[in-house]
C-alpha cells in the first residue's frame, strides 16, 4: 500500500498554484496572512479555527514529502531562498539560509522547539515596554498548545545517533549541563534530512502541519505568489497585491486585516513598498551567527543516521553568550569545510563516516539592517562587534576541548590562520588568540530578529514600528506576527517563541 503525507489530499480548491494560474484574479477574505513559515501558518490556522475566512499567500512552490529527495543541490534549488545564495553584507560575507517554500524554512530547519529564556522576556518587558505581550504567564498556555499539537519532545534513544550520543555523554562527564533538543516530531527515524526535507514526514513542519490543518478548516493557500505591497487606503489595510510565478495579477481583498509574516529580512521591505515610513523601520536587524567545528574519531559516527540535531550546552548562553550543538551533515555540504586539496582532500573525504560534527551559536550583540538593493532584492548589512567575535573565539576553543577530551584524533576548525587539522588538545589554546576578524571564520546564519520591533507608542517617525497589539503604528488592521517584531535575538532557537506569539497575535486581532 502507498504510504499517504498530511500534505496530500487537501480539500479541493484549497490550493491555487501560481505558476498554473492561466488568469488574473481577484477574491474576498475576512483576513489575508502574508507567508506561510512558522508565524504564517500558525496565524492562518488560528484565525480559520474560528471560522473566518483566510487566504494565505506564500511567494515559494509547495514541494510535497513524495517529492523530497536526498541532494542538497536540488534541495538548495527548489526550496531555498535564492538557492541559499543569500548573505549578510558587512565586515564579512555570511551566508543567510531562509526557506522559500511552503512551509517556510521549517521546511528544512529541525524543528526545535525551545522556549525563549526568562531573563530575556523580562528585559523586553522593563526596556522595551511590552508588558504582558512578553510575558510568559500569557505565553505559556500557546506554548502548551504547539507542544501538544505537534508532539515536542526530546530526541529518543532510537534515533540518537552517535554524534549526538557522543557530545552528551562528554558534556557529562565533564559536568556540563547538556540536554537532548526537543523537537517537533512524530515517529522520526532517524533520517538525517531535515535540512533537504523530512522524507517521512515525522518533522512536523508548517508545510504537514499547520498549513493543511488550516486548509482542512476552509482556508486557501495561494504558492508561488509574490506579495508586491499591502494595499492601505485611508490609513486602513484592506488586502494584497501579488504578482503569480506565471504572470498574472493576484488581488486579495481583506475584510479585518492583513497579517505578515514574512520574516525579519522581507516583512521590512514589503512595507516600505507598501508606504510605510517608520524611521526604524528595517533597522535593528539581529541574529544567531552560528559556525560548525568537525571531529574525527578512531570508529565510525555516521552522522547519515539520527536527529539532525539532537544536543545542546544552553549553559554558557548568559556567562559566555554562546550555545553548543550538535549538527549532522550531509556529505556535500560537510566536503566545503573539509580542509585540504587534492591527495589531502581525499585522505580526509576517506575517513568521513568517523567524522562528527558540533557548532555553536553567538547570542550577537550586533545590529545591522535590512535596505533594498539593486534590482529590489533585499539587503541585509550586518558585521560582528569585537565582543562578538571574542565570543566566538572562546566558544571554538569550547568545543576544540570538548571533541579531543571524547577522543576525537583530529579536529577541523575551519579559521583562517589557525591549522587546518589540530591533532592535540595543546593547540586548542591556538583558538583562544585567533584572530577578531570575522573574514577569518566561516560563519552562517539562520535566526532573524528585529526589523519591524515591537512597542507601546512611536514618537513621530521614531521608535518602535509595531504596537502591542502587533498592528502597525502607521496603518490600521495592518498587523505583522513574525521575528520582525522582537526587540532583540533571544540566545537559543526562535521557531517556538515566533509560533507562540504568533498564536497570541492571532488570537487577539480576533478579539479586537
Amino acid at each position: 500500500m502507498n504510504q499517504s503525507f498530511p500534505d496530500e489530499d487537501l480539500p479541493e480548491g484549497a490550493v491555487v498554484d501560481g505558476m498554473a494560474l492561466g488568469r488574473p484574479f481577484d477574491d474576498s477574505y475576512d483576513f489575508v496572512v502574508v507567508g506561510s513559515g512558522a508565524a504564517g501558518a500558525v496565524a492562518a490556522h488560528t484565525l480559520a479555527e474560528s471560522g473566518a475566512s483566510v487566504a494565505l499567500v506564500e511567494e515559494g512552490p509547495w514541494v510535497k514529502t513524495r517529492d523530497f529527495g536526498d541532494r542538497v543541490y536540488d534541495a538548495f534549488r527548489g526550496m531555498y531562498r535564492d538557492a541559499g545564495t543569500q548573505v549578510l553584507e558587512g565586515d564579512s560575507y555570511i551566508p543567510l539560509i531562509q526557506g522559500a517554500c511552503v512551509g517556510g524554512s521549517t521546511v528544512m530547519n529541525s524543528a526545535i522547539a525551545w522556549r525563549p529564556p526568562e531573563e530575556v522576556l523580562v528585559d523586553w518587558q522593563r526596556r522595551f515596554g511590552l508588558g504582558d505581550v512578553a510575558s510568559m504567564k500569557v505565553l505559556e498556555p500557546h506554548f502548551d498548545a504547539l507542544e501538544a499539537a505537534l508532539g515536542a519532545r526530546g530526541v529518543q534513544d532510537e534515533v540518537l545517533g552517535e554524534n549526538n550520543r557522543i557530545f552528551l555523554e562528554q558534556a557529562e562527564k565533564q559536568g556540563i549541563s547538556a540536554v537532548r533538543t526537543r523537537r517537533y516530531e512524530r515517529g522520526c527515524r532517524g533520517s538525517g534530512r531535515c535540512m533537504t526535507g523530512c522524507p517521512t514526514a515525522a518533522k512536523q513542519g508548517m508545510n504537514v502541519s499547520y498549513v493543511p490543518w488550516a486548509l482542512r478548516l476552509g482556508a486557501r493557500i495561494f504558492t508561488s505568489c509574490r506579495v508586491d505591497r499591502v494595499v492601505i487606503v485611508s490609513g486602513r489595510a484592506v488586502g494584497i497585491v501579488a504578482r503569480a510565478k506565471g504572470g498574472h495579477p493576484v488581488h486579495l481583498r481583506a475584510r479585518r486585516g492583513v497579517l505578515v509574516a514574512a520574516s525579519a529580512v522581507q516583512t521590512p521591505n514589503l512595507l516600505r513598498r507598501s508606504g510605510l515610513r517608520a524611521r526604524d523601520l528595517g533597522e535593528h536587524f539581529q541574529a544567531h551567527p552560528g559556525l560548525g567545528m568537525g571531529g574525527v574519531f578512531d570508529r565510525p559516527v555516521h552522522m547519515e543516521f539520527g536527529a539532525t540535531q539532537g544536543a545542546d550546552i544552553e549553559q554558557f548562553r548568559t556567562s559566555d553568550g554562546i550555545k553548543l550543538e550538535t549538527i549532522s551533515m550531509p556529505p556535500e555540504l560537510a566536503a566545503v569545510r573539509i580542509p585540504g586539496i587534492g591527495r589531502e582532500l581525499m585522505n580526509r573525504l576517506a575517513v568521513f563516516s568517523n567524522l562528527a560534527v558540533w557548532a555553536l551559536i553567538v547570542r550577537s550583540d550586533s545590529e545591522g539592517r535590512v535596505t533594498t538593493g539593486w534590482g529590489g532584492r533585499d539587503k541585509v548589512v550586518f558585521s560582528l562587534s569585537k565582543r562578538d567575535l571574542e565570543r566566538v573565539r572562546g566558544g571554538m576553543a569550547r568545543l576544540a576541548s570538548l571533541f579531543f577530551d571524547a577522543g576525537a584524533l583530529e579536529v577541523w576548525p575551519g579559521v583562517f590562520g589557525i591549522p587546518s587539522a589540530l591533532t592535540s588538545a595543546d593547540q586548542v589554546k591556538l583558538l583562544e588568540d585567533a584572530p577578531l576578524d570575522a573574514r577569518a571564520f566561516s560563519f552562517i546564519a539562520t535566526h532573524l530578529f528585529g526589523t519591524a520591533r515591537m512597542g507601546p507608542e512611536r514618537k513621530g517617525r521614531e521608535g518602535s514600528v509595531v504596537g502591542l497589539d502587533f498592528q502597525t503604528h502607521e496603518a490600521e488592521r495592518l498587523y505583522v506576527v513574525d521575528s520582525s517584531v522582537f526587540p532583540t535575538n533571544l540566545g537559543v532557537n526562535p521557531q517556538h517563541t515566533i509560533m507562540a506569539l504568533a498564536r497570541l497575535a492571532s488570537v487577539r486581532v480576533l478579539e479586537a
